[in-house]
Parts: structure tokens; sequence; C-alpha cells
């Protein structure tokens, strides 16, 4: 299942190609360490019929829409593939529970916020809610607030 090339004596691995990952089988992830409803999720992005490498061309809530409607991905993956993957400047992850905790320490008082708040607090930094994400989690593993 993982690929494994001897680099200077060293091993390094690679990330399998998605149409390897196709052909596995769930006992086959499991035996890796996969859940069994981690393992089905996995074949099913691998198999679904998603162009990911058109998903760029899509508009943030389109791609969303895609990542959703694909078992197993829900709104924090979808915000995450825009963020890390597609570097979108507005892609907020609200569902993430790091930025949950940053969100609510920084500019609430450390009052846990729900979801739908720390979406809502997302607009106070139009157009830049990716960069900001990033930096809040880094504050609240570098410094946390008091």
């Amino acid at each position: 299942m993982v690929e494994r090339f001897g680099v200077r004596g060293v091993h390094a691995y690679e990330f399998p190609t998605r149409e390897r990952m196709a052909q596995a089988n769930e006992q086959q992830l499991t035996e890796l360490g996969f859940s069994r409803r981690k393992a089905e999720y996995v074949l099913g992005v691998a198999r679904s019929d998603v162009d990911f490498g058109a998903l760029h061309t899509l508009s943030d809530d389109e791609v969303k829409t895609t990542l959703t409607s694909i078992r197993g991905l829900g709104e924090w993956t979808a915000d995450w593939f825009l963020a890390r993957h597609l570097a979108r400047p507005r892609a907020w992850p609200a569902g993430d529970l790091g930025l949950v905790k940053a969100v609510s320490a920084f500019y609430f008082g450390g009052r846990k916020l729900s979801i739908a708040e720390v979406r809502e607090a997302g607009a106070r930094f139009d157009p830049f809610q990716n960069l900001t994400a990033h930096y809040l989690l880094t504050g609240l593993r570098t410094a946390p607030p008091a």
C-alpha cells in the first residue's frame, strides 16, 4: 500500500496515488491502523468521480458543495481544503476546535463560542480569514492568553 524508496540508506515514503488507493480494500487500510469508518471514507474519496484538479476553477461555495457531497467529508474538511490546498483568502475553518478556542480566547474573553458564532466572527477579518486563522492558531499554541 505505501511506496518505499531508499534514499542514501534512509527510507522515504510517499503518499499513494488516488488510483492506487481506489484499488485497496477496507481490510488493507484497517491493517494500517485506519478505523473501518475512516477506511470507508478514504476509499469513497479515492473512488469518487470528483475531479479534484478542477476544483480550483470553482467558487468557494461550489468547492464546499462538491466536497461535502462525498460521504465522510464535512464542512471542516472543505474549509481546510480551501485554506491549505487552494489557498483561498476567505477560507475560515470555523469548525476547527483550535480556531474556536483561539477566537473565544482572543476576542471574547474566553467565552466558548459556537461554530456559528466563530463563523460569524470571521467576517471581521475579511478578506484575510485564511491568514488570520493561521495566526490565531499559532498565537494560541505559542502564547495562550492569560
